[in-house]
């Protein structure tokens, strides 16, 4: 399934920064070594659980993530499913 998005300029200058800084992260990365990554790694993943408050129009809307240790879909197959079942043609 291909997905053609149309961003207007600013979306795509955030974008486009946002896809530098992977290029630069993935390239640290690569130059150091495996127990280095996993180190970096650590300090850079999210805190357990995932959580947060937002305040949209006066309504305070609690999120919180959970993960199953024993889920076989990626996320990537669960995003694909999730957009195919939402997206109208």
């Amino acid at each position: 399934m291909n997905i053609v998005l149309e961003l207007t300029e600013r979306e795509q200058e955030i974008f486009d920064e946002a896809m530098e800084r992977v290029d630069e992260t993935a390239a640290f990365l690569a130059g150091i070594s495996h127990a280095e990554r996993l180190n970096w790694l650590k300090e850079h993943q999210y805190s357990h659980p995932i959580s947060f408050e937002r305040e949209i129009g006066g309504t305070i809307y609690t999120v919180n993530a959970h993960f199953s240790e024993s889920a076989t879909e990626t996320t990537e197959g669960k995003v694909n499913r999730i957009l195919a079942q939402n997206i109208t043609r």
